[in-house]
């Protein structure tokens, strides 16, 4: 696989906004070895879509955490949790569980 300075700004604005959305709210990720996972899979799929489909590929890379982020505000709202701080954590953190388990 040979990718261009381009392909390589692609992979880096995929990491940069994975890390974000990871500093924002992926701290409270339970069970914690989800949190590899999460990161490994999104930079997989993003390198292969860069790879096939070059800019393209920024449909998912934009749109994958943009959904992420809009379904975090909806469901914080939907729970009155704080959607930029995550407070009062406890109940955050609450939530997480029992979405983890399907409830």
């Amino acid at each position: 696989m040979i990718f261009q300075s381009s392909q390589f700004a692609l992979l880096l604005i995929a990491l940069v906004l994975w890390l974000a959305g990871y500093f924002h709210t992926g701290k409270y990720v339970r069970p914690k070895w989800k949190i590899p996972g999460k990161l490994f899979f999104y930079l997989a799929v993003s390198t292969g879509l860069v790879y096939y489909f070059d800019y393209y590929a920024l449909l998912f890379i934009l749109g994958h955490p943009l959904l992420g982020l809009l379904f975090h505000i909806r469901i914080c709202k939907k729970h009155h949790i704080n959607w930029i701080n995550c407070e009062p954590r406890e109940k955050y953190i609450e939530l997480q569980e029992k979405w983890a388990r399907g409830e």
